[in-house]
């Protein structure tokens, strides 16, 4: 199956306004969230501080379960859409507030959001830059994208070998639909997300330091430390069952 590539006309100047409007607010946004972290729990790199911050914010989450849920939700879409650092922690946090199962969905539907925004920013607004800039580095994924469709954008979120970001970037450039972008990206970064946010639930059982040696911490650490190998494996056995049946 192929995608039609499709180069849209140059955006208008209210939209290159309005995206940097929006950038500039997104970075305000998380500059002052850094700037409330710092000040209210500066030692939190340490063992007693951050069990007080994880104490807070389990309390937090019982206190206020919606208002939680939609600061972790719009924290991990705009980790996701900018391709920031931090969502990894962001996952150990929401296992320990939300649970694995309910961590797990908010975390997932949360990144899928955010990459399908981040995708159809640049199918939009920034194809024109991108080819321009990266179009000669990216023709060959671009390519393979086009020729394999959805089993190539599956390994890639399986098996994450190329950078989150630049497979947002290489989809947008393609005529791959978004629905197709979105439901792929959902399941094939399932099982990354649900050992991250199982690791971030037994954390929170942590009550001195000598629980972390405990078996089921040290089990969900080991599943972490493995994550990249067990993906490998995984994708490796789907991959000859698919070559089998063809």
């Amino acid at each position: 199956m192929t995608y039609r590539d499709a180069l849209p006309g140059r955006p208008s100047l209210w939209r290159h306004l309005l995206f940097a409007l929006l950038l500039a607010g997104v970075a305000a946004s998380m500059f002052l969230l850094w700037r409330l972290a710092v000040a209210t729990c500066p030692d939190c790199l340490t063992f007693q501080g951050w069990r007080a911050l994880q104490g807070f914010f389990l309390e937090f989450v019982r206190s206020n379960p919606f208002a939680a849920t939609a600061v972790v939700f719009v924290l991990h879409v705009l980790l996701a859409m900018l391709a920031l650092p931090g969502a990894s922690l962001l996952m150990l946090v929401a296992g320990a507030g939300f649970g694995p199962l309910a961590g797990t969905l908010l975390c997932l539907t949360a990144c899928t959001a955010g990459a399908s925004l981040s995708m159809l920013v640049v199918r939009h607004f920034l194809q024109p830059v991108v080819r321009r800039k990266m179009g000669t580095r990216l023709a060959g994924l671009e390519r393979r994208v086009a020729s394999d469709g959805a089993a190539c954008l599956f390994s890639l979120r399986l098996l994450p070998v190329i950078p989150f970001a630049l497979v947002n970037v290489v989809v947008g450039l393609s005529g791959m639909k978004a629905w197709t972008f979105a439901w792929i990206s959902f399941v094939g970064m399932l099982a990354g997300t649900f050992v991250y946010v199982n690791a971030g639930s037994q954390l929170a059982e942590i009550e001195t330091a000598g629980d972390i040696y405990s078996p089921r911490v040290l089990l969900s650490l080991a599943a972490l430390a493995l994550l990249p190998w067990l993906l490998k494996l995984a994708y490796g056995a789907w991959e000859r069952r698919a070559g089998a049946g063809a």
